[in-house]
């Protein structure tokens, strides 16, 4: 769930954003919490309203929320992610050494000895994609685990969830 809201922000964001920028990470979480949190001022002061219960809550409910519930979130997609590559690799290794090589003998004629080369260079070649595929999909699950892993590190702490919220009162005022 977090990593296809991140991955969409990231696709369809038509911002220049350099994540180092306070301002500019504020306005990328600031969209990343918008299908759970809405942020709005009244009266020059910050409101913050939870999506699915469709109430306004305070600083404090919103860092409980922040620092625990969407922590585990993250956390169990992370799990998750890790898990599946895990189950892809256990059905994917075994079957690369399922693959049997043919043995070259000095007796094998010509005609067999041929035969037997393509036989190896077509299992080379199987064990290659499978290897190949098995590289892929954990550069996949690791660029996904860490995408998830840095947002996660983002505002750990009250002084700065309080900073982040200061700056996305900073961006309503002047968007």
């Amino acid at each position: 769930m977090w990593y296809e809201t991140i991955y969409a922000f990231q696709k369809d964001n038509q911002t220049i954003l350099d994540l180092k920028i306070e301002l500019h990470l504020s306005y990328y979480v600031m969209n990343l919490l918008k299908e759970q949190y809405n942020f709005s001022l009244k009266k020059d002061k910050l409101v913050i309203k939870d999506i699915k219960s469709d109430k306004q809550i305070d600083k404090n409910t919103f860092f409980y929320w922040y620092s625990f519930i969407r922590f585990n979130e993250l956390i169990k997609e992370e799990e998750k992610i890790f898990t599946e590559f895990n189950e892809l690799r256990d059905k994917v290794l075994p079957a690369i050494e399922k693959i049997k090589m043919p043995e070259l003998k000095d007796t094998d004629d010509e005609q067999t000895k041929n035969k037997k080369i393509d036989k190896i260079n077509s299992h080379k070649e199987k064990i290659k994609k499978l290897q190949d595929h098995i590289k892929s999909e954990a550069d996949t699950s690791n660029q996904k685990i860490n995408t998830l892993r840095n947002f996660r590190s983002m505002y750990p702490s009250i002084d700065s969830l309080e900073r982040f919220l200061k700056n996305i009162q900073i961006i309503i005022e002047n968007a």
